[in-house]
């Protein structure tokens, strides 16, 4: 008995066993609709799957069960429900088609009657002016007859309020934490909560790789905390993450020099200045001399180079604390983080971390 190649017994032990519903798209733009349902019937014939076209569905079902069905836009239960008394049936593709800004956007989706489970399913934007619709339909009806999952990416969303609102493109999502599969690319999360200010930011993810946003949200000015948020803004503090920053260990280096430096030479100067004026005490104008001691002479005028010398070395170690510290708002990495603290009783700095 002759042996099938891999490949080929791997493809006939994956397809299906009985037909696949093609389901009319739920959507107001006919023409469109019927490219989509165009390139599914064809890729079925390169494929070799048996369909059940949505005409056919419509008589055997009725006019109005099959409008039902098309309303279901590839929700697994609906369209299985739908569909679980129909004769031969094992798989179905049901979806939508609309319009959102400057977009199509197409939603499809492989079913297994059966099981209810999506087996792959299509999420693609594509932009009206470009004229690749019907391009990117075609490339897109193969693989998903076969059941190849389009590469998807997950989203985490935290918040540091509890019951904080999380909206993605638009579409609430739930309450903070949670997490959800999108597609690849730029996607705008709004994080809401009442008494705080609202957070929007745009998120670009890879392809099969996990991100997590973590939102750090901000009391409106006058308002309170309550007890259902964390202990960070129990405390009375809400830290805003996008304007922190972090302080390097050798910028902490450089002010400690500047503030020693300083005050090495201020207690120098006050020295000098001293013996000084004890000194033009002692002048006398008739003589033309001072009643001081030359030792005392030189101890004046050692302070005072003491004094000059360590104002130079200040303010260096300024111009370099201020250079280092442009550099660590720049880079955001080290391990020691200072970040504006805001609360219904004023408002200062925290600082905090390790090095």
């Amino acid at each position: 008995m002759a042996l099938l190649p891999a490949t080929l017994a791997l493809a006939i032990s994956a397809a299906p066993a009985g037909k696949v519903a093609l389901v009319d798209l739920d959507t107001t733009m006919i023409g469109m609709a019927s490219q989509v349902t165009q390139a599914l019937k064809e890729a079925a014939a390169r494929q070799k799957v048996a369909i059940v076209p949505g005409e056919e569905l419509r008589v055997t079902l009725g006019p109005r069960k099959y409008n039902e069905l098309v309303k279901c836009a590839g929700k697994p239960a609906c369209v299985a429900q739908s569909l679980g008394d129909y004769p031969d049936l094992t798989r179905a593709i049901s979806g939508s088609l609309a319009v959102v800004e400057k977009n199509y956007v197409l939603r499809l989706s492989l079913i297994d009657v059966k099981s209810m489970a999506v087996i792959a399913d299509v999420d693609r934007s594509i932009l009206i002016a470009s004229r690749r619709f019907q391009k990117d339909v075609k490339e897109l009806a193969g693989p998903l007859l076969r059941g190849e999952r389009e590469a998807r990416s997950t989203l985490v969303v935290k918040a540091n309020a509890r019951d904080a609102q999380v909206t993605v493109n638009g579409e609430f999502i739930g309450v903070a934490p949670v997490t959800l599969e999108l597609k690849p690319g730029k996607h705008e999360v709004k994080v809401e909560r009442p008494k705080y200010l609202p957070v929007t930011r745009l998120v670009d993810l890879e392809p099969n790789q996990t991100f997590t946003a973590e939102i750090r949200m901000i009391l409106k000015p006058g308002e309170k905390v309550d007890d259902e948020v964390p202990a960070l803004v129990a405390q009375g503090a809400a830290v805003a993450d996008t304007q922190g920053f972090r302080v390097r260990p050798p910028t902490l280096v450089a002010g400690g020099a500047a503030i020693v430096a300083f005050g090495i030479g201020t207690v120098f100067g006050i020295q000098s200045s001293s013996g000084d004026k004890q000194l033009l005490a002692g002048y006398n104008q008739a003589t033309d001399t001072y009643s001081g001691k030359r030792s005392e002479a030189l101890a004046v005028h050692s302070n005072a180079l003491i004094a000059n010398v360590s104002f130079a070395v200040a303010g260096a170690a300024v111009v370099a604390t201020a250079v280092l510290l442009f550099f660590d708002v720049q880079a955001g990495n080290a391990p020691l983080e200072v970040a504006p603290v805001v609360s219904p009783t004023g408002a200062g700095v925290l600082i905090g971390g390790h090095f």
